[in-house]
């Protein structure tokens, strides 16, 4: 009887270390690509972005923003060089196919009824 009762605490032991929050940190295995974060001005809007080739991957972090088509969601109007050339539905999404040169990126968060966040990011880019 007593083996049993240090068998069940030594399970029940296992399983309540096995419930805590600990998540390990996600890694990121891209070799030969400089990964960086925009000067945050606004901290509620942080942008990461990779430039891979003629490709920009970008990244948004937003907190409590719906990201989807319809009532009650938003998108970011993205600009390149002052031009708007689309709407994102998507947090992470990837600018493909930019001509080789510096450019300056700016996205903007937009409710889908029209009204302004007032959060946006803005960085250069260089292809080569």
């Amino acid at each position: 009887m007593q083996k049993q009762l240090v068998i069940l605490l030594l399970f029940l032991f296992v399983v309540l270390g096995a419930c805590g929050n600990d998540k390990p940190a996600p890694e990121t295995n891209i070799p030969n690509v400089a990964f960086a974060m925009t000067n945050q001005e606004n901290k509620s809007f942080q942008v990461k972005h990779v430039v891979k080739g003629k490709d920009v991957l970008i990244e948004c972090i937003v907190a409590d923003f719906p990201f989807r088509k319809g009532t009650n969601g938003g998108h970011i109007n993205v600009y390149i060089n002052g031009q708007k050339i689309d709407e994102v539905y998507t947090a992470a999404f990837m600018l493909r196919g930019l001509p080789t040169g510096k450019h300056v990126i700016r996205l903007e968060l937009v409710h889908n009824d029209g009204k302004i966040t007032g959060l946006s990011q803005e960085f250069t880019v260089t292809i080569s």
